[in-house]
């Protein structure tokens, strides 16, 4: 078993998931893990690594002029190999929202499926705007008497409560991760 710590960079107070997963699962499931644990919507190009040494989904990076590895061929215990071992993960690259995963721990045995024990915040929303539009978003959240207060209400709906995370909810979506996965390749053609 993998213990993973999932940090959104460059946000303070930090928004954070441990994760515990079977070792023997891909990049390509810590995605939708990562993707499901903060509950975003899983529109957006992501990758691992950096530009330059990609791992993702080639069709998704088609246009590239890197070579993309997939994702679906990496396993976690192949490039995580020891406690404090760091990988960056990146979504959404118009928001840029910056990602480390780290090993925090390895124990044998364990999950059989993806759980999430342990985290803190809510994720920004999708689309928000990247750090800097984040910011404004809880500016405006913690002083409802500055302009646009109204429009992002609407926008937002009101029932985003950036200081919590439902455990219980994310860990129902983990449980139909197979199903998730193949839902999301099967509607974006990538079987």
């Amino acid at each position: 078993m993998y213990q993973l710590k999932v940090i959104i960079d460059e946000i303070t107070p930090p928004i954070w998931r441990i994760i515990q997963i079977p070792e023997s699962y891909t990049l390509n499931k810590l995605h939708h893990i990562i993707q499901l644990s903060m509950g975003w919507t899983n529109s957006h190009l992501y990758m691992f690594g950096d530009y330059e040494n990609k791992i993702g989904d080639p069709i998704l990076w088609e246009d590239s002029e890197t070579p993309t590895l997939w994702d679906k061929k990496v396993k976690i215990k192949d490039v995580l190999l020891e406690v404090g071992d760091e990988l960056k993960y990146e979504y959404d690259m118009g928001d840029g929202w910056m990602h480390t995963v780290v090993l925090d721990k390895i124990e044998e045995g364990g999950v059989k499926t993806a759980k999430c024990i342990s985290g803190k915040r809510a994720a920004p929303p999708e689309d928000c705007g990247g750090i800097d539009g984040y910011k404004e978003l809880i500016h405006h959240l913690r002083h409802p008497e500055k302009d646009g207060y109204i429009e992002l209400l609407e926008w937002l709906g009101d029932d985003y409560d950036p200081e919590l995370i439902d455990l219980k909810a994310v860990n129902k979506e983990l449980k139909g991760l197979v199903k998730y996965i193949k839902e999301f390749d099967e509607g974006n053609g990538l079987k």
